[in-house]
């Protein structure tokens, strides 16, 4: 599915999934509070863990780079972060927020340029925890496209556009969230 020329949403399915489900159900995984930089502790509510397998990784680089080129993104794509396995139980949330930014500048002068999100639980296991996208312009009401997708559904998106996970009011929303990065922007 497309939705505008800043995000693509795919599915993956059978081995793809299959990989996935080992990884955060196998490996394990240090789950922690996250901590966000602005200094408000009420921004992000959640746990993560970070999976730094570098063939999971690579899994999720090779996919990376063929929604690049099928968007026509053409970004200069060098690496990506480890993966990040979040949780979202009641009350979870991540206000509005990029991806990218002054702040965002990554070893060896990178920078962000594509975000992933992957829904891997269905959203009949949860309640709230949908995921804003701002896709339109301010003229629009709303301006953002919401999803709540079934597992294995991706969400790649330029990582300067603003987006959110609302609040989960019941049940646990898990997602994998991947940046894709490289020089900076000329």
């Amino acid at each position: 599915m497309k939705y505008g020329d800043r995000c693509r949403v795919i599915e993956l399915k059978g081995d793809f999934l299959r990989k996935i489900d080992n990884t955060t159900s196998n490996m394990d995984l240090q789950i922690e509070k996250s901590l966000v930089n602005e200094g408000d502790p009420n921004i992000r509510i959640s746990k993560q863990a970070w999976i730094k397998e570098a063939s999971f990784c690579k899994l999720f680089f090779d996919i990376g780079q063929k929604v690049n080129e099928l968007c026509k993104w053409n970004f200069d794509i060098k690496g990506i972060e480890p993966i990040q396995y979040g949780i979202y139980s009641d009350g979870g949330k991540y206000d509005w927020h990029v991806d990218q930014g002054a702040k965002m500048f990554l070893k060896g002068g990178s920078v962000r340029k594509i975000s992933m999100t992957l829904f891997i639980n269905n959203p009949d296991e949860y309640e709230g925890g949908e995921f804003d996208l701002e896709l339109f312009p301010p003229e629009k009401e709303p301006r953002y496209e919401t999803f709540k997708l079934k597992k294995g559904s991706a969400i790649f998106f330029q990582s300067d556009v603003w987006h959110r996970v609302r609040p989960v009011s019941s049940g646990v929303r898990k997602s994998l969230v991947a940046w894709y990065s490289g020089p900076p922007f000329r």
